[in-house]
């Protein structure tokens, strides 16, 4: 396990913070990342937990009670996540370092990424053709970006991929008094079926949300490369590449274009494939995990975010109780 006792420190734990109890006990249902969710009423308790395993870096998500076509939830200084930072900063100061997603597909009632066309809501919107106001969306994204620097994040991580988003963001945390709060942009982050798990109990409408007019297409590598170039030249500290398993050479071909920390997430469809996968014939759950992990890391990640992290370091901690 000396591959994991080295590079923990660079492993991200994504943690849902939701406002309806209700909401998360149903959340639960799915089987699925059980350990990334959390009531926020119960999240110092959480937290704890997170640091007896020595987890430091987290991606925060919020799942809000109430939901609207603009996501104004998401930028509200009493919001779940605003208020979430604040209870981590007051209970455990600068223990952990905080990501914070900045997005509103959590929060509206469309699904997508940004605000869109018309006035239809929910199930009522077409699967297909949607059209998304990119200059509103971003003047939301400052809208959260700033509620949540107020707060106490150490970094955003806008997810919305809207054009200018990176360029619009850092401009306004340097003139707003926040220059040392770190931008990681999710730059290359593709339209993939692997986010279903998530977005089936975490949408206001889980239904098929097609947005393809502003993720990445899997079929366009030159694309997801200059969507990484253009968000450092725009401020970003840190890019991501996101899907995972599938992208390991999109991981390795930036690895050679970029200087600054290249992140992956894991996310919830490849999580969701391990666990099927450990049902239908049992296997060494933690040795799959490390080789996969590795294997991320030797295609150039610099960072990984995974839902697995949780379960990995039980398991290595039970291990090594065992082997004493």
């Amino acid at each position: 396990m000396t591959f994991l006792e080295g590079i923990q420190g660079d492993l991200i734990f994504p943690i849902f913070v939701y406002e309806d109890e209700q909401a998360y006990k149903q959340s639960l249902d799915s089987g699925y990342m059980n350990n990334s969710k959390v009531f926020s009423k119960n999240l110092v308790n959480r937290f704890e937990e997170l640091a007896q395993l020595k987890i430091s870096n987290m991606l925060l998500f919020g799942i809000p009670k109430k939901r609207d076509r603009s996501g104004s939830e998401a930028f509200k200084k009493n919001g779940v996540i605003q208020i979430a930072i604040q209870t981590i900063r007051k209970n455990f100061d600068k223990k952990f370092n905080i990501l914070s997603d900045v997005c509103i597909c959590q929060y509206n009632t469309s699904g997508h990424c940004g605000v869109t066309n018309g006035s239809r809501e929910g199930n009522s919107q077409p699967k297909y053709g949607m059209r998304i106001d990119n200059d509103k969306t971003i003047n939301i994204l400052g809208k959260i970006s700033l509620s949540l620097c107020e707060s106490g994040t150490d970094f955003i991580a806008p997810s919305s991929m809207m054009d200018g988003q990176i360029l619009y963001l850092s401009n306004l945390l340097e003139k707003s008094g926040f220059k040392k709060v770190k931008i990681m942009s999710y730059s290359a982050k593709h339209n993939s079926c692997l986010y279903s798990p998530f977005r089936n109990y975490n949408y206001h409408s889980p239904n098929f949300i097609d947005k393809s007019s502003y993720q990445c297409n899997f079929n366009n590598p030159r694309e997801s490369m200059r969507e990484i170039l253009y968000d450092i030249k725009e401020g970003s500290d840190w890019v991501m590449i996101k899907p995972s398993f599938w992208y390991m050479d999109l991981v390795r071909l930036a690895k050679d274009l970029v200087d600054v920390p290249l992140v992956v997430q894991n996310v919830s469809g490849e999580y969701a494939l391990l666990k099927a996968g450990s049902k239908i014939d049992p296997i060494d759950q933690m040795e799959w995990t490390v080789q996969y992990l590795k294997s991320l890391r030797r295609a150039g990640a610099d960072k990984i975010i995974s839902y697995l992290i949780f379960d990995l370091l039980v398991d290595f901690e039970n291990e090594s109780t065992l082997s004493v």
